[in-house]
């Protein structure tokens, strides 16, 4: 029981960064914005997994694949704020 607890904390920590990361992208700080929604995706992403207990994992590793994308294309903006 602690460890669903634990992990809902984990997923709404995750959601909190996207929105966080979403608004910061749309107030000009596109570098970031991108970084906190990449880390945000791959935490939802994990928790969510997790908590459902699915057995099938393209559902755990496309996610993550996209958010590591994500950050490594957020490092590598040249000049964003």
């Amino acid at each position: 029981m602690k460890r669903v607890l634990n992990l809902e904390k984990l997923r709404t920590f995750g959601l909190a960064l996207i929105i966080v990361g979403i608004a910061a992208a749309l107030f000009g700080r596109v570098r970031s914005g991108s970084l906190l929604l990449a880390i945000g995706t791959g935490s939802y992403a994990y928790s969510r997994y997790l908590i459902l207990g699915m057995k099938r994992r393209i559902e755990l590793f496309l996610p993550l694949l996209i958010a590591g994308t994500l950050f490594i294309v957020s490092l590598a903006l040249p000049h964003a704020g």
